[in-house]
């Protein structure tokens, strides 16, 4: 390397410290609000570039009807089962296909977002197709900016910052502006998170019981409240036996009663679907409609979804790359690392996972039910070597013309 060459590589090093100090140093709104704001205008251009080839690339069943403006662009696939129910609520019946089996429908899709939306119509009048987008942006806003407090209240500003750039600038970050409820739950659920670490039960319940009428997953936050709540008390009884001097009995049935309200929660949504549908297992057999095309119709049976896809595409090699998942994901886990980021978030991280593998079958829709693991990317280990660090922007950035193109686009995502 000339010296000429050696002073530029020096230069350019120093202007990327310069622009990482800045963003360190501004306040934590004002840098999570800069982070983001590039994110959007970032996934923006994507999806406008997007835009132009819907009538050649975007299947017919993306867009219902005839409207193809850029709105209906960003409320199609799932989006238009959100705007179902916000102007027409849920069927009363549940539809059936040719062979007389459940067909997908709106019962699949829980009903805080698009509730918020109505009430957002209401007052104001605008379309769902402007309240969705507006929603969705504003949730990932305040999203982006828990997700910071909660990774930095453990692993520092730095980190928090890199797991804020990941999450709304990364492959997926597109989502985070379309007609889809991810915004709101990820909100919800990083809020949660840190009700929790702040012992705020009553806040954590309000938060939970939404995110349970959100999407599917909330049930991970009671089962972390629960072992957060178990550790404590077995720490409380080693120490010195006085148990209720550091876990107050009053504090204990708050814990209680907010468990069982989050459950009860996360497990109303089925007998609501069966008691209004008239049919049993209405919720299940609708969220297995959309497996179909994927395994055709099988038995629900918790823990194995994984398994039967990758059998099914891949055979034992594929069966055997679950297993790796299953030992490789709880041992990055126990890393030193990943441990920085405090036992809520690890314990969350597990819970999650845990439930995405035992009920979703792996398929499109598969990286956005991943989004919750996002205080994952404040693991300093990420972003330890500079090579690592851009490295991982690299793929951050390339990542969403592909996943646009792929899951938007030719979708569903």
């Amino acid at each position: 390397m000339s010296r000429l060459d050696g002073v530029a590589t020096e230069a350019l090093a120093n202007g990327r410290r310069r622009v990482l100090d800045t963003v360190t140093a501004l306040p934590a709104w004002a840098a999570v609000l800069l982070v983001w704001t590039g994110g959007r205008i970032l996934s923006t251009f994507w999806l406008a570039l997007a835009y132009p080839l819907i009538g050649r690339a975007l299947p017919d069943n993306a867009i219902w009807g005839n409207e193809h403006g850029f709105l209906s662009f960003l409320t199609a696939w799932d989006g238009q089962y959100y705007e179902q129910i916000s102007l027409h609520g849920y069927p009363d019946a549940l539809p059936l296909d040719i062979t007389g089996n459940v067909a997908q429908n709106a019962w699949a899709f829980l009903p805080a977002f698009p509730f918020t939306i109505r009430m957002l119509t209401a007052s104001t009048g605008v379309p769902f197709e402007v309240g969705a987008p507006l929603i969705a942006v504003l949730a990932g806003l305040l999203a982006a900016y828990l997700l910071h407090r909660l990774v930095r209240d453990r692993a520092g500003d730095a980190a928090a910052m890199w797991a804020v750039f990941f999450f709304t600038c990364g492959p997926l970050s597109f989502l985070l502006q379309v007609g889809y409820a991810e915004s709101m739950f990820l909100a919800l659920s990083f809020g949660a998170l840190l009700a929790l670490e702040r012992r705020r039960y009553w806040l954590l319940t309000l938060l939970g019981v939404v995110a349970a009428f959100t999407r599917p997953g909330a049930l991970a936050i009671p089962l972390v409240l629960g072992v957060v709540a178990l550790v404590r008390f077995v720490r409380a009884r080693r120490s010195n036996g006085r148990v209720f001097e550091a876990f107050p009995l009053r504090e204990q049935l708050r814990v209680v009663v907010a468990g069982l309200v989050m459950m009860a929660a996360g497990l109303a949504w089925p007998v609501i679907a069966s008691h209004v549908t008239g049919t049993p297992n209405a919720y299940l057999e609708t969220e297995m409609s959309w497996w179909v095309n994927f395994i055709g119709r099988v038995d629900f049976m918790p823990l194995s979804p994984w398994f039967l896809i990758a059998a099914r595409w891949l055979g034992v090699g594929g069966v055997l790359i679950v297993v790796f998942l299953l030992v490789g994901y709880p041992v990055w886990l126990l890393r030193r690392s990943t441990r920085r980021l405090g036992q809520t978030t690890v314990l969350y991280s597990a819970a999650y996972a845990l439930y995405i593998f035992a009920v979703s079958l792996p398929m499109a829709s598969t990286p956005r039910l991943l989004m919750p693991l996002a205080p994952l990317f404040g693991s300093p280990e990420l972003v330890a070597k500079p090579w690592m660090r851009w490295t991982f922007v690299t793929a951050a950035l390339a990542g969403q013309p592909v996943l646009v193109a792929v899951l938007w686009l030719l979708g569903p995502p």
